[in-house]
């Protein structure tokens, strides 16, 4: 059987595409829209610096969408505030991640959006080995059930982040490559 596509019919696919890449850009960006929203009104709440920098690499951490290092922070904020000194992003990353904004993934050196801002818990994340991609699990009964066996070992839990490495459902279902 042969299969012929004629122009209007790939001009039509075409547009197709565009217009699914348009909608998911549009409701990507008014996530990010919200979740900064939300972050300034959380600062403005508890009275915390929410200083231009500080804001702009939360914005490149929640546009990152995966976990984000310091390094390439800087070459992203690079076009809009010329060098950056890194030690000065390294602060803003430390409040970020003091402040409850941002999790530090410590297997990757790397960051990442919290799922909910101002809601203490304890990080635990699910890691895909092939592609990066990055979820936070919400829910505190690991975490519960992790700090629970401490007591019997004379330990006392400072910080916890569980960090579970695998591949993700769609790594999963994709051929092995040779």
């Amino acid at each position: 059987m042969e299969f012929a596509l004629h122009g209007a019919t790939i001009r039509y696919i075409i547009a197709i595409l565009c217009f699914i890449a348009l909608l998911h850009a549009m409701a990507t960006s008014s996530s990010i829209d919200a979740r900064l929203s939300r972050a300034d009104a959380f600062a403005a709440e508890h009275g915390l610096a929410w200083t231009p920098l500080r804001r702009q690499v939360y914005e490149r951490v929640l546009v990152a969408q995966r976990p984000i290092g310091a390094y390439d922070l800087l070459a992203e904020l690079e076009p809009q505030r010329g060098r950056v000194p890194p030690t000065t992003v390294y602060r803003a990353l430390d409040f970020l991640v003091e402040h409850g904004f941002i999790h530090r993934i410590e297997s990757k050196n790397a960051f990442l959006a919290c799922c909910e801002i101002g809601v203490p818990h304890e990080g635990q994340f699910l890691i895909c080995d092939a592609c990066g991609d990055t979820v936070e699990i919400p829910g505190g009964d690991l975490a519960k059930q992790l700090s629970a066996s401490e007591p019997a070992h004379g330990f006392e839990v400072h910080h916890q982040v569980v960090e579970l490495s695998g591949l993700c459902g769609h790594c999963k279902r994709k051929p092995a490559q040779r």
